[in-house]
């Protein structure tokens, strides 16, 4: 009994004097025993996914140090790539007693470099950054988790730098963040944590400055946590958000309102991966919510190159995988002025200009898919100044439908719709448009006419076709049918005379005006170069008919005009008369008629010939049923060539001089 209890007294003896030597010796030799290959195993299944680990080292102490290198974690199965994230080295200080009594992980400091991270979800939702987590059983799209916070390690210490972040939509858009240098700073739990960063996101310059809530309200769920973000792109675009999430950890469950100031769009442009912009100011405003796929921005206020611009929404839900997202848009702009968008001098921040053309870009597989109202109370484009401006609009696979355009301009209402379809490298337009109330005289000035004899208000219908990679150049190629009608309005009663040689025009000259029962010309335009055939014009004191052709480019027209048998009076002697030259001062003088132009004169109806679309308007119109071949025979004409080419239509003669002389 006495050599058992000797026994353990010794050995008891003996561990007592090796365990404190052991305990040193471990101490010193733990920092260079490598960890990693047993640590693999165990992060791989707490993650469910495959874990590489290249070193892994661990200094004891009253804080312990770690540091790790060549770390990589696989992807969600069918992530896009391996790895989800990769990471060249970091090295933190964790406080060791908090750690062994109370599981409670503090870092006093921590340096990343070389992170890179993938952030994406598969096509039922699943989020690849939720790590051990199941896949959704029903197909509604999962929440914000607050409980997520909770357990989240206490930093007081965070410096990042030479890293990356590439964060892949539902429609496989990558949206890519590099951070040169970023930091967080939380001295005490009871303050606020700051968080900065410098780097860019798709090659466009971002600084961050974030003041959040204290890490007490962060683990305070589900009590939503403060938000404060000021984020600079590009050195002078501003974005400011002030508000609260839910779930700040995937910066979900956000209500804040949220301010957008820039000198210009273009950093906003190149952050979308377009290129240039015009210089104007933006300032945008509104109350921001995200939920899960949705981004809402309502009660939205601001200007657009000094006019004020509100709107209800703009909203942008995220796509499913393989989906494009789909934006609506609804504004209201004060003032639109798209020569100081598009125009030469927008890029120059000069004054405005009137050489605006809107590119036409129609992609096959659109992302995000795009449903606009748009209403400007004046509007400009071009020459064009119009008020009371309304687009409603779709951008969908292959097309851009616009439902619904609305605007006055010219005096005049003009309703259109129509739509873009892709045809290889250019954009077709189709559209029909109608014009209401269109004042002549306000048309007249705008074509840059004489002053007409005819007043009243003029009802249009027109069927445009064009195509081209913008709006101008689609504008110069189209083919244009139109039915313009009048059914109530004045004419001068000299017009009626001069049109039928009335011979008392010879001995006195009328004067008055005559009332227009009705007005009915259909017209054909390719290239910009046109053709009216029939025009009628019925007034109290007869009917006279014609026809024309005019070049808008060149501001040219050739009209030939006469009266109809049984139309006027007495004293008539039919002789037509010819009205050509330029749009601001062309000569008036009888026409010689040739049998080709006499007879196109002479022609019956011709409007079948007009689109269907447009047929029914036309028959609406009293002009219609007064029939054509009741023109009276006029004397015979010269037959000479140069007679006949005094009424031939403009083109006509120009092809004929050509011929005659080439050069």
């Amino acid at each position: 009994m006495r050599r058992r209890t000797i026994a353990i007294l010794a050995a008891v003896s003996l561990i007592v004097g090796i365990l404190p030597a052991a305990l040193l010796a471990a101490w010193f030799i733990l920092p260079g025993v490598e960890l990693a290959p047993y640590v693999v195993d165990r992060a791989s299944a707490a993650a469910g996914r495959r874990v590489a680990i290249d070193s892994l080292r661990v200094t004891p102490g009253r804080q312990v140090a770690v540091a790790l290198r060549g770390v990589r974690l696989a992807n969600m199965e069918g992530g896009t790539q391996p790895d989800m994230a990769s990471l060249g080295s970091l090295d933190l200080e964790v406080e060791l007693w908090p750690l062994l009594m109370r599981r409670e992980v503090i870092v006093n400091s921590a340096a990343v470099d070389g992170l890179s991270v993938l952030l994406e979800r598969d096509a039922a939702g699943q989020r690849n950054w939720r790590l051990n987590e199941t896949p959704p059983q029903a197909p509604s799209a999962p929440g914000p988790d607050p409980e997520s916070r909770r357990g989240f390690p206490l930093i007081r210490e965070l410096r990042i730098s030479g890293s990356d972040i590439t964060i892949r939509t539902g429609s496989g858009q990558a949206l890519r963040v590099r951070l040169d240098t970023a930091s967080l700073l939380a001295p005490e739990t009871d303050q606020p944590v700051r968080l900065m960063a410098e780097g860019a996101y798709n090659d466009v310059t971002l600084a961050l400055d974030t003041t959040l809530g204290t890490y007490l309200e962060f683990w305070d769920v589900p009590k939503p946590f403060p938000l404060n973000m000021r984020v600079t792109a590009g050195g002078d675009t501003v974005l400011t958000l002030r508000g609260t999430a839910t779930d700040p950890l995937n910066f979900d469950g956000i209500e804040a309102d949220l301010v957008l100031e820039a000198p210009s769009p273009a950093t906003l442009l190149a952050i979308g991966g377009a290129e240039g912009g015009p210089s104007v100011p933006v300032r945008l405003g509104g109350r921001m919510v995200r939920q899960d796929n949705l981004w809402r921005l309502t009660s939205v206020t601001g200007e657009l190159d000094g006019a004020a611009l509100s709107g209800p929404l703009l909203e942008m839900t995220e796509g499913a995988s393989g989906q494009p997202d789909r934006l609506k848009v609804q504004l209201d702009f004060t003032r639109l002025d798209m020569n100081r968008l598009l125009g030469s001098s927008s890029r120059e921040g000069g004054a405005s200009s009137e050489d605006a053309d809107l590119p036409l870009m129609v992609e096959e597989r659109p992302d995000p898919m795009i449903e606009t109202r748009l209403t400007a109370e004046d509007l400009r484009y071009g020459q064009v100044r119009a008020t009371n401006a309304l687009l409603q609009a779709a951008v969908v696979e292959d097309r851009i439908v616009v439902d619904e355009l609305h605007l006055r301009s010219f005096g005049s209402r003009i309703q259109a719709k129509g739509q873009l379809e892709r045809r290889g490298e250019e954009v077709a337009i189709q559209a029909e448009v109608a014009m209401r109330e269109g004042n002549l005289e306000t048309l007249r000035r705008a074509f840059g006419l004489r002053p007409l004899p005819l007043s009243g208000h003029l009802e249009a219908r027109v069927i445009a076709r064009g195509q081209g990679r913008t709006l101008n150049a689609a504008s110069r190629t189209a083919s244009l049918s139109a039915v313009v009608a009048m059914n109530n309005g004045q004419i001068q009663r000299e017009i009626i005379e001069m049109a039928s040689t009335d011979i008392r025009s010879l001995f006195r000259t009328p004067r008055g005006t005559t009332p227009v029962t009705c007005l009915l010309a259909v017209a054909e335009v390719r290239r910009g170069i046109g053709e009216v055939a029939p025009l009628r014009i019925t007034a109290g004191t007869g009917t006279i008919a014609g026809i024309a052709t005019f070049d808008l480019g060149r501001r040219q027209l050739d009209l030939v005009i006469g009266s109809q048998r049984d139309t006027t009076n007495f004293f008539a002697l039919d002789i037509p008369m010819r009205v050509s030259g330029s749009f601001a001062s062309p000569s008036i003088r009888p026409a010689n008629w040739s049998p080709e132009g006499r007879a196109r004169l002479a022609a019956g109806d011709t409007v079948a010939a007009v689109p269907a679309e447009l047929r029914d308007f036309a028959r609406g119109n009293r002009c219609y049923r007064v029939g054509a071949n009741t023109i009276r025979p006029t004397p015979a004409a010269p037959r000479s060539r140069q007679a006949r080419n005094q009424t031939r239509p403009a083109r006509q003669q120009s092809a004929a001089q050509t011929r005659r002389n080439p050069r």
